[in-house]
């Protein structure tokens, strides 16, 4: 059995993007079901959640076997970014057929396969209760960077459609910026934890990972606040959606485990106070 002790910090700001995460995926697929668009947005909102939700079990849990298999399915997240793909293309209004989105996807049959039969996706050793870095964290990280970039360029190419209205503009802006942001971050946050392995340079890096998942949240969230993603109609306030945020980090600086992560998270902050009011 592993000891577990886990600060209230990891509880509560795991806890915080699980649910606003769950709130914003159930809003935009039950907005309209039958949207392709819709539903693709909501597969990678749900499994934004269900990775942070499978992090969090690793904390909490006191079994190594429990922990090793959620280390491993955790690689499953590499189908986040594949279905920010299919959204780019229903986005700009090119619909894949199933046998498109079949041979996009299959790069991510070697990520099942490595799942399944424990290749290369990390070791546990449960004298010390750490879950030790595979190498297909490589090859993951590519396919990740991979879809980002062709989902940013599918986006992109739609911005410059001339008869491609403002509102719409704006929303792709935003969305390439939340797609690249978290690639981006997960790809630091897993060389660092490379790192910490091969060179033993001490940086405790888990706390981190949640503000990738935040701030990505955050973003589809004003993006539909405040440029109308997804055609709500009615929305919450912009001073509702910012006060709920809020709210989330002055928990996470009443509770940061370090000085440098509350300065990381004031800088965060910062930014989200200037993306709801700095224009």
């Amino acid at each position: 059995m592993c000891p577990t002790d886990v600060p209230l910090f990891i509880v509560y700001s795991y806890s915080s993007v699980i649910i606003l995460g769950l709130v914003v995926a159930i809003s935009i697929l039950f907005k309209n079901k039958e949207h392709s668009v819709n539903r693709n947005a909501f597969y990678f909102m749900l499994a934004i959640v269900l990775w942070t939700l499978g992090d969090l079990v690793q904390w909490e849990t006191t079994s190594p076997l429990v922990s090793y298999v959620f280390s491993r399915l955790s690689y499953l997240a590499d189908f986040i970014f594949l279905f920010i793909l299919y959204f780019a293309y229903d986005f700009v209004g090119e619909k894949l057929i199933w046998k498109k989105k079949l041979i996009f996807a299959l790069p991510l049959f070697l990520t099942v396969f490595a799942v399944a039969g424990g290749f290369g996706v990390g070791t546990y050793d449960s004298s010390t209760c750490i879950t030790n870095v595979g190498w297909y964290i490589f090859p993951s990280l590519i396919f990740n960077v991979g879809y980002a970039i062709w989902a940013s360029c599918i986006l992109l190419k739609g911005y410059r459609n001339t008869l491609v209205r403002y509102s719409n503009k704006s929303q792709i802006r935003l969305l390439v910026f939340a797609i690249m942001f978290s690639v981006l971050w997960s790809v630091a946050y897993e060389i660092i934890d490379v790192l910490n392995v091969v060179t033993d340079i001490g940086i405790e890096i888990s706390p981190y990972f949640i503000l990738g998942n935040l701030i990505f949240i955050v973003l589809i969230a004003f993006n539909i606040i405040e440029y109308d993603l997804f055609d709500f109609g009615v929305l919450p306030r912009k001073w509702f959606s910012f006060s709920i945020v809020s709210l989330i980090f002055i928990g996470m600086f009443f509770l940061a485990l370090t000085p440098i992560f509350y300065f990381i998270s004031l800088l965060f902050y910062i930014g989200i106070i200037w993306l709801f009011w700095g224009k």
